[in-house]
């Protein structure tokens, strides 16, 4: 069996991960990694343009750029995101201080699907926000201009991440949308 490594293959195997995650937590817990994740995208990008504005050009931006093997300011910022984003969505599923209780009041069935169907959006979610990141795109500002030429190669080579960039705003909003249909069609105790 000949397997060739590819940036679909990546992505693929990152979004199975994800998704086997999420139904070993469970659905509530994976509603709070969404939750979680839509702060942390808000928070990641915010920290990354304060990194932008405060520390480039300075030593601190220097040894950064040295440790993370990129070869400009800008690649720099978004290695930042991606790290702040990557932390803050496993401490605000590890630690997060906010509890997501959903009611249990459908089949084994229905559980298993809206389970199936969160974990699925939960990766999409993730995996869309780095991309974005990576792509030098900002949820809260303009962005650093241009993106990245990692990104883009990647991008002209893979239908797959061509797809999840193009379709990132189905990805942004259809979680939420969906948390906010289960809760209003969800009996209360």
């Amino acid at each position: 069996m000949n397997i060739t490594l590819s940036w679909d293959l990546f992505v693929l195997v990152f979004f199975v991960i994800i998704v086997a995650y999420s139904l070993i937590i469970g659905r509530d817990n994976t509603l709070k990694v969404i939750l979680g994740t839509y702060v942390a995208m808000i928070a990641s990008d915010a920290t990354g343009a304060l990194f932008e504005r405060y520390f480039n050009g300075t030593p601190v931006f220097a040894q950064l750029l040295k440790f993370a093997s990129v070869a400009n300011d800008q690649e720099a910022v978004v290695f930042v995101k991606v790290i702040v984003f990557v932390i803050l969505v496993i401490l605000f599923a590890v630690r997060g201080a906010f509890h997501v209780d959903t009611v249990d009041d459908r089949s084994a069935l229905i559980r298993l699907a809206m389970s199936l169907v969160y974990a699925a959006m939960s990766a999409g979610l993730i995996i869309s926000a780095i991309l974005v990141f990576v792509s030098g795109a900002s949820f809260i500002g303009n962005g650093t201009e241009g993106g990245s030429l990692a990104l883009w190669t990647i991008y002209n080579k893979s239908q797959m991440i061509e797809s999840i960039v193009r379709n990132s705003y189905f990805w942004f909003s259809i979680p939420a949308l969906s948390f906010l249909i289960h809760s209003l069609y969800s009996h209360e105790e």
